[in-house]
């Protein structure tokens, strides 16, 4: 290393803390729910990727590694996630972790000019090692803290426009909290309906069990009566869903003509689903 002293323990919190907070923001930004546990798991993986990069020597095989090493851990924190959706939150987490190094560079210039660095041919530069480890430690909690903290304003804000929706199938009726969202345009092609989007989990007790088993079904090879599939687009690009014509939709005790399109694993903050604003 060219009797340069790096910090192994040191290095791998920076890195934990830096991967943590790009998983966090990547599931806000794709809508993919993700578990602490995973997140925290796939951020460890790539706090110890980090030191063992520092001895991969060429820069071609560090590049396609450090490729490599993103989708895996964007693979570990979204199993569910299909695989042109993981290509597109390595891209995005890729990208995110470009900005969050020119600040992490800029961080450590500021630190230099307070003093936190080595004066070498009358330049100042910071070095990590120059930097105390409780310090990091307390950076990386307060990374993870603003990043939790930031979830929450984000989906608080949105809070005005929550919704009740009761929906009737032929099981009987559920009631959901829903986000009224007026980008939500999707319609379902055959009676040009306007279409709410739900966690199946949230309706499937008004579900009898031939429609829940079609709509279960990944590859969407089952149909039942009321079945219904829906072509829609989003940020992780254009996709069918199925869904079913319910018997009623009430929307704060107001009826309602709509189709319902069921997902699986989607992160709708604190909500069931989204209702389109022209319904509400």
């Amino acid at each position: 290393m060219n009797g340069v002293t790096v910090y192994g323990d040191v290095l791998f919190l920076i890195n934990f803390s830096m991967d943590f907070l790009l998983l966090f923001s990547t599931s806000k930004i794709m809508h993919l729910r993700a578990s602490a546990k995973r997140l925290l798991i796939s951020a460890a993986l790539g706090g110890a990727y980090g030191v063992a990069a520092l001895f991969i020597g060429n820069t071609v095989l560090t590049l396609v590694c450090n490729a490599a090493a993103a989708y895996l851990l964007c693979f570990l924190a979204f199993p569910r996630a299909g695989r042109l959706i993981l290509l597109k939150c390595t891209a995005l987490f890729y990208g995110l972790s470009v900005l969050l190094g020119g600040g992490i560079v800029a961080s450590y210039l500021l630190l230099s000019k307070l003093g936190h660095g080595i004066a070498s041919d009358s330049y100042a530069y910071p070095l990590m090692s120059d930097i105390p480890l409780g310090t990091f430690l307390i950076l990386g909690a307060v990374s993870m803290a603003l990043a939790y903290v930031t979830g929450r304003i984000f989906g608080r804000q949105s809070g005005k426009h929550e919704v009740k929706v009761k929906i009737t199938g032929a099981a009987g009726a559920v009631t959901l909290t829903c986000l009224s969202d007026s980008g939500a345009l999707a319609r379902e092609p055959l009676s040009g309906s306007p279409v709410i989007f739900a966690e199946l989990s949230a309706v499937r007790d008004c579900l009898d069990p031939e429609l829940y088993s079609a709509l279960a079904c990944a590859d969407l090879s089952k149909a039942a009566d009321g079945m219904r599939l829906i072509p829609c687009g989003g940020v992780n690009g254009s996709s069918v869903l199925p869904g079913f014509l319910p018997l009623r939709v009430e929307i704060d005790g107001v009826s309602r003509t709509a189709v319902i399109a069921v997902t699986e694993n989607t992160d709708y903050g604190n909500y069931d689903g989204i209702v389109p604003s022209s319904l509400c």
